[in-house]
């Protein structure tokens, strides 16, 4: 049996590396996913250890693997007779996204011994060398300003990912992906929006903040509304403070964890603001994550009134 233990802070990662190893498969086979935060363990080791029906292999994927160190003693006996069974052609991936910490009953060595274990870390990832690489393999050409309009708009691999299926598919009989395409077909980020949303309510906007709204509500995202607005105004707060005790741009900026470019709009906003109306939003919205939280008011109701106040 080959085993893979893979640690990684964004899953498409961890899916590119499934993708490889089915490539590389020599005959047809039967992929199962596992969740160790649903599904037991048992039922997992069941699934290994049973040849399939048909004898095919199988390739059994189980995720927030990071528990497969908190198994019982039981289960653990069977998990290292399952990997280390030589004669099955069965591939097991695990997967974490908390990684793989030290256990006081050296589990963890022990399973080392039959599995290879691979560190995959986006951080580590140049997001615009591996957007390169990926459309150029895919038979596609995109332009410099492209690329990085579509950089901008992908905080993670999954996303990154996603974009760059959406623009091919729409440009599959040009084979070539340019700004408009992106400006097009995909949608802003939630942080940019969330920028915006802040903007237009400061600017008192009504109309502007709705179409926002919508945009939210499209995305399936009214969720993230209160939360991000509070924290935009957290930063403007943070930012005035800062700003009229001296302290430069880009020690702001190193603060307060945005770039540069960012650390200077919301200098530039909070010196449009009075500290009372950033505070007055901030309890407000605070206020109303409360009571929404509390069941008293719908999520909808209360942001449409605090829109409109």
């Amino acid at each position: 049996m080959v085993n893979y233990f893979i640690s990684t802070d964004d899953y498409s990662v961890a899916k590119r590396k499934i993708e490889e190893i089915e490539k590389n498969m020599t005959e047809s086979f039967d992929e199962i996913t596992y969740d160790l935060d649903e599904d037991s363990i048992f039922s997992i080791l069941t699934e290994i250890t049973t040849i399939s029906l048909f004898q095919t292999p199988k390739i059994i994927i189980i995720k927030s693997g990071e528990k497969i160190l908190n198994i019982t003693d039981e289960a653990h006996k069977e998990l290292i007779s399952a990997i280390s069974d030589y004669n099955s052609n069965n591939i097991l991936i695990v997967i974490s996204q908390e990684g793989y910490k030290k256990d006081n009953n050296n589990r963890l060595e022990q399973i080392k011994k039959y599995a290879t274990f691979l560190d995959y870390k986006i951080k580590n990832i140049s997001l615009i060398d591996y957007a390169k690489e990926k459309i150029k393999n895919d038979g596609y050409d995109i332009k410099e300003d492209a690329l990085n309009l579509l950089i901008s708009y992908s905080d993670s691999m999954t996303i990154l990912n996603s974009s760059i299926d959406i623009l091919e598919s729409y440009k599959l009989d040009e084979k070539k992906i340019e700004k408009d395409d992106i400006l097009l077909m995909i949608p802003k980020p939630l942080e940019d929006k969330g920028y915006e949303l802040t903007n237009a309510l400061l600017k008192d906007d009504k109309k502007r903040v709705f179409e926002i709204y919508n945009d939210f509500k499209t995305m399936n995202a009214l969720s993230n509304i209160i939360p991000m607005l509070i924290n935009k105004f957290q930063q403007l707060y943070n930012v005035y403070s800062l700003s009229r005790a001296g302290v430069r741009q880009d020690d702001i900026a190193n603060i307060i964890g945005v770039n540069k470019n960012q650390a200077y709009y919301l200098i530039k906003d909070s010196n449009n603001q009075s500290i009372k109306r950033i505070i007055d939003n901030l309890d407000y919205l605070t206020n109303l994550d409360m009571e929404i939280k509390s069941g008293r008011i719908d999520s909808e109701v209360g942001l449409h009134f605090y829109f409109l106040r």
